[in-house]
């Protein structure tokens, strides 16, 4: 590996979990990452530079055109689609603008064919998708339209060979994260960027607010890039893998683990098991899921597990009240109505929390948290946003954290975001540098009375 630039690290909350805290240089001959959304690549050819991944736009893709030209002064003959992911490629208009300044022709801009589909989608479903992003990164995001998504001029399915003089750069469909994923093999280096299929963590399948990723697709592309033989692969995050025996187990104990889970779930759900019971019982085995390329530092077992059942089951819970469930504030009223003393419940919520078994005062809280503005359901709101940033601190998966505590910020009428600063922080290395399991014994024993009982 070549020289490496260090940067400040990114910020641990929001969206700057996703990008690199390190720059590469000549990782082979000629190829570099540029900092951007990822591991975005600049990969120098006689016919121009490729580019794998424009960037979200704005200053950081600014920024990364910046660092190429202190690499190279060539055009840039291409940008390569990792995948659709938004913001991945939303500054592709601010290459084009770089190009068309130097007096040279636009990058041509190459993708998996269901880029294009994605994209659609995002535009189409734009509302959601903002909604969705503000809670999983702690910030606003405003709902994108058509322009947002610059689509690619050149598509393919499964593989395109692009041959640029001194250098065959060979694109591969690599679905795993999304159906489009491209990884970038060059053959002749024996260079593997596994982009989106790879990350040195659990596989990021089932993450609540997203749609449906198939495990066993994860590993039949796992196997066919191990296939390939690769001396280096840079995952999607972090420092590229050199080590033989670390690169096969980058490869197999991910393929192990989602193997292992799949046929678990089955034996589970053929047995006649609920979602709930599978995940109450399910008990993971270290030698996969403590593994240092298996740590649910984005991702999460159970996320997966939930994939499992969501792509054999269908929505329903199996709890015949949730076939044809009633209006939520007829439901409510009626259960505060059998309760009575509300206060009481809010009181034992209190006490759960207080004895640090939070995810249980969760579960009681609900019972009254929904209910009409009285002054019980206030209380009980305003509890249940403390339980959700205690919770938070419980869970080592960051998609966790952000979820629970804009679920706070949304129980007390916050704007998505607006308490970032007083998150605790997340210590979030995508290398492994850190230890994601979540302190023992957390409690929430400073949350104060919230009623009288």
């Amino acid at each position: 590996m070549g020289l490496t630039m260090k940067t400040a690290a990114p910020p641990t909350s929001g969206i700057g979990v996703l990008m690199n805290a390190e720059l590469f240089r000549d990782l082979v001959p000629g190829v570099h990452t540029l900092g951007g959304q990822g591991n975005t690549l600049a990969i120098e050819t006689h016919e121009g530079v490729v580019i794998v991944d424009a960037g979200p736009g704005g200053q950081v893709s600014q920024q990364m055109i910046a660092r190429l030209r202190t690499l190279t002064q060539t055009r840039v003959h291409a940008i390569v689609y990792s995948h659709g992911h938004a913001g991945y490629n939303a500054g592709v208009q601010v290459w084009i603008a770089h190009a068309l300044a130097r007096g040279e022709a636009p990058p041509l801009r190459i993708a998996h064919r269901n880029v294009a589909r994605r994209y659609q989608r995002y535009v189409e479903t734009a509302g959601l998708q903002a909604w969705l992003n503000s809670r999983q990164f702690r910030r606003p995001f405003k709902a994108a339209s058509a322009q947002d998504f610059p689509m690619p001029q050149v598509l393919f399915e499964d593989s395109l060979r692009l041959a640029l003089g001194d250098r065959v750069v060979e694109l591969v469909a690599a679905p795993s994260e999304t159906d489009d994923t491209v990884a970038v093999w060059l053959p002749q280096e024996r260079f593997l960027y596994g982009s989106a299929a790879m990350i040195r963590s659990i596989p990021n399948i089932g993450t609540p607010l997203r749609t449906l990723r198939d495990p066993m697709r994860w590993v039949e592309t796992l196997e066919r890039l191990h296939a390939l033989g690769p001396t280096m692969v840079l995952p999607e995050f972090g420092s590229p893998i050199t080590n033989g025996a670390d690169i096969e187990a980058a490869f197999w104990v991910p393929i192990r683990a989602l193997r292992w889970l799949r046929a678990e779930v089955v034996r589970r759900m053929n047995a006649g098991q609920s979602e709930r019971e599978i995940l109450a019982g399910m008990h993971y085995p270290p030698a996969l899921f403590g593994h240092r390329f298996m740590r649910a530092i984005y991702g999460s077992p159970g996320y997966i597990v939930r994939d499992i059942w969501r792509s054999e089951s269908g929505w329903w819970d199996r709890n015949p009240t949730q076939l044809h469930p009633a209006r939520p504030a007829d439901a409510a009223a009626a259960i505060v109505a059998a309760l009575g003393d509300t206060g009481a419940v809010l009181a034992h919520a209190q006490r759960l929390g207080d004895e640090g078994r939070t995810q249980l005062a969760l579960h009681v809280v609900d019972l009254v948290a929904t209910a009409s503005d009285d002054p019980v359901a206030q209380a009980a709101r305003e509890l249940k946003a403390k339980l959700c940033e205690a919770r938070a601190l419980q869970c080592s998966s960051v998609v966790s954290r952000q979820i629970l505590r804009s679920c706070a910020e949304d129980l007390r009428g916050l704007p998505v975001g607006s308490t970032r600063d007083d998150d605790s922080p997340i210590n979030f290395s995508w290398d492994g540098n850190n230890n994601p399991a979540p302190p023992s014994g957390i409690g929430v024993s400073r949350l104060g009375p919230v009623i009288s009982a």
